[in-house]
């Protein structure tokens, strides 16, 4: 009788041992997981904040060109290429 609630005894820590192990992998996994969405998204947010950079630069240089300012001053001013520019309107 003792060497069976014995077996049992190690059963059941073994058991416990293995549900820990894999509450703690679950755990850091998540972490893992949110901290790489979060790098994600400040990276998505930097990419995003360039883009809108360059479309405020494009309508800049839009209403620079429809008030007759020359190519070449507006690509000196938004740092476009004349070809972009020329291309805009």
């Amino acid at each position: 009788m003792n060497a069976y609630q014995e077996s049992l005894k190690i059963k059941r820590d073994n058991y416990s041992a293995l549900e820990s192990a894999e509450l703690r992998g679950e755990q850091r996994g998540q972490k893992q997981g949110i901290e790489i969405g979060q790098k994600q998204g400040i990276e998505i947010g930097v990419e995003m904040e360039r883009a809108k950079a360059e479309q405020e630069k494009r309508e800049m240089a839009v209403k620079l060109k429809t008030k007759g300012m020359h190519v070449e001053e507006i690509a000196e001013l938004t740092n476009l290429s004349i070809a972009e520019i020329q291309i805009l309107v």
